[in-house]
């Protein structure tokens, strides 16, 4: 609440911390691959089956379980050409799809993604210092593969 109340701009991409600007802005131009379109996202078209499965949860029942959403996020930012533009990607499909879009946590919690509310990190291509995340953490700190198989269960009757 705080943040959205005291951040103007809480819903653009200068709301975040300079120096999370300025170290994703070093990195702006490190190569993309894959690097997919606002379509391909939507339609949850990506080759990470975590990461689609996120996508389906999201989009057929208005959740996503939270650790899933940071995941969502980091990839959205590693996948699109630019931060600018991932920043929209992200808000656009956050308040699309969240049953909690538009709220005051959720506009944090998608700057988080880029380092609002966060410290540098290890330097890394196209984050810089921001935070990353990967699909090995996942497999660390989960059994994935039981929450896209429950999540293919749950988004299945909206499919048929």
């Amino acid at each position: 609440m705080n943040f959205v109340y005291y951040t103007p701009d809480y819903d653009a991409y200068s709301c975040l911390p300079s120096w999370a600007q300025k170290t994703l802005d070093q990195h702006r131009h490190d190569p993309r691959l894959p690097c997919y379109s606002l379509e391909q996202l939507d339609l949850a078209t990506t080759e990470d089956p975590y990461w689609n499965a996120a996508m389906r949860e999201m989009k057929y029942t208005g959740y996503m379980h939270n650790y899933m959403r940071m995941y969502w996020g980091k990839k959205i930012l590693e996948w699109t050409e630019s931060p600018e533009a991932a920043f929209q990607r992200i808000l656009f499909l956050n308040n699309k799809y969240f049953l909690d879009g538009r709220d005051p946590n959720s506009y944090a919690g998608a700057a988080w993604i880029f380092g609002v509310h966060d410290r540098g990190w290890r330097e890394r291509p196209i984050f810089g210092t921001v935070r990353y995340m990967a699909a090995s953490g996942l497999r660390r700190k989960c059994d994935i593969d039981a929450y896209v198989r429950k999540v293919d269960q749950r988004v299945q009757p909206f499919l048929a």
